[in-house]
């Protein structure tokens, strides 16, 4: 077997077993991310939460409007009638016919509650605007779970490759093998043995496929779209990002979503105390509205009577005592306005050491992929050297298997940290919300 035969074997076995690369959609991060914007699950239940609460912040949620209804209503009956006047006329019928019918329009408003439709009036707005900062949270959080879940196919992928070229240079042994048994310079042994590495970096390719379709099944569904939906991505991981830990800190305190949404339920609570304190204040509500009453009846005292006219009035309702049921919920909401100041201050924490945590991961990463470039280098170098000398009958084929096998665990070593690079550069930007403008 030549070379040419060689890396023809070696390109035919990775067409084969890696069909689906071929002729497919390249899908690049930008179109993930804008895929994942219009139809993820998880974004689209959290614009519908934002819809709700924009719906409900108005002021008839309030109660800052009034009621206005029209009732009606018309009664038969049948009765016994047996009325005695002090005339001494007696009236006595059996099965009378009564009908009454009545009509009216009412206005109902209640024009002073003790500032509480004004207090409820702010916190449907700060719910509203708590279902925005939300749904922004959603969306980095799904933005950073989609290049997660991108550049995991990326790695495979270059896996795939990494396994491959390492294929080619067992099978280049397989090769020298063979040519050194045919010319007696060594034994069958290291022949086998090559065959054996190609046969198992083979069946490597198969897996390392496997995982490829998995991670590629798990894109489709962040995506929303349907799990065989086939695509390709690019080749590279490209790690170009230049943090400034200060300057993350002070975003992600002023900006992150999480935080800004702990907060505007600190808020939230102290609008919900003022809604609770408002029950001790009195309460006036004014009403007014037209009435018609038309009573029918075929014996007895009246025969007819008919009311109708306008109406007017207003009523104050003033507490005085509930059994400290007032009080004890205020009580309780004090409670609640420190917990979510505690909450607040946790969330805080929490974040300043993923931030930490994070930077230091890209760090360690950037520097781990520097070494790993290098080394990738030296055992490149090193394999091309051995397989040099293993031609020339000047090392065995242990020392030649040596070498390839620090060359695979340096490809491997410098695809995975710098996917690890990629993975802690965008939690950083998700935690300085700086995935989505």
């Amino acid at each position: 077997m030549n070379k040419r035969q060689v890396y023809f074997s070696i390109v035919l076995s990775f067409l084969l077993v890696a069909p689906s690369l071929k002729a497919q959609e390249i899908l690049t991060p930008e179109a993930a991310v804008s895929a994942a914007l219009n139809k993820n699950f998880d974004i689209v239940l959290a614009k519908n939460e934002a819809e709700i609460a924009k719906i409900n912040n108005n002021k008839a949620t309030a109660g800052m409007l009034p009621t206005i209804n029209i009732t009606t209503g018309d009664v038969f009956n049948l009765s016994n009638i047996n009325q005695q006047f002090t005339t001494g006329q007696d009236v006595k019928k059996n099965w009378v016919p009564i009908n009454s019918f009545n009509a009216g329009l009412n206005v109902n408003w209640t024009i002073f509650d003790g500032m509480k439709m004004f207090a409820a009036k702010d916190r449907l707005k700060a719910l509203q605007d708590l279902g925005d900062l939300q749904l922004k949270n959603s969306i980095q959080d799904v933005v950073a779970q989609t290049l997660n879940a991108y550049y995991e196919i990326v790695r495979q992928k270059q896996y795939i490759k990494a396994i491959t070229e390492s294929a080619a240079i067992s099978s280049e042994r397989v090769s020298l093998s063979q040519k050194k048994l045919d010319v007696g310079y060594a034994d069958k042994t290291p022949l086998l043995q090559a065959k054996v590495d190609y046969s198992t970096q083979q069946i490597n390719i198969v897996k390392q496929e496997t995982a490829l379709e998995q991670a590629k099944i798990n894109l489709n569904t962040i995506l929303g779209r349907d799990a065989h939906v086939e695509f390709d991505v690019i080749d590279e991981i490209v790690v170009n990002y230049l943090p400034n830990l200060q300057t993350i800190k002070d975003t992600a305190f002023a900006s992150n979503y999480s935080i800004l949404s702990a907060q505007k339920n600190i808020e939230i609570a102290k609008l919900q105390h003022k809604e609770i304190k408002s029950q001790r204040l009195p309460q006036i509500n004014f009403s007014t509205g037209y009435s018609f009453t038309q009573n029918n009846s075929k014996a007895g005292l009246q025969l007819q009577n008919r009311s109708y006219g306008p109406s007017v009035g207003l009523n104050a309702v003033i507490p005085i005592f509930n059994g400290g049921k007032v009080k004890k919920q205020m009580e309780s909401s004090a409670v609640q306005i420190a917990s979510q100041q505690v909450v607040l201050q946790q969330l805080k924490n929490k974040v300043d050491a993923q931030i930490l945590a994070a930077y230091k991961n890209f760090i360690f990463a950037q520097k781990i992929l520097t070494l790993n470039e290098q080394t990738v280098k030296d055992a490149k170098e090193n394999v091309d050297l051995s397989l040099e000398r293993f031609r020339l009958n000047q090392a065995n084929s242990i020392e030649v298997k040596q070498a390839q096998s620090s060359y695979e665990d340096a490809l491997y070593n410098v695809i995975l940290s710098r996917y690890n690079a990629k993975v802690a550069e965008t939690d950083l930007k998700r935690l300085c919300n700086d995935l989505v403008k």
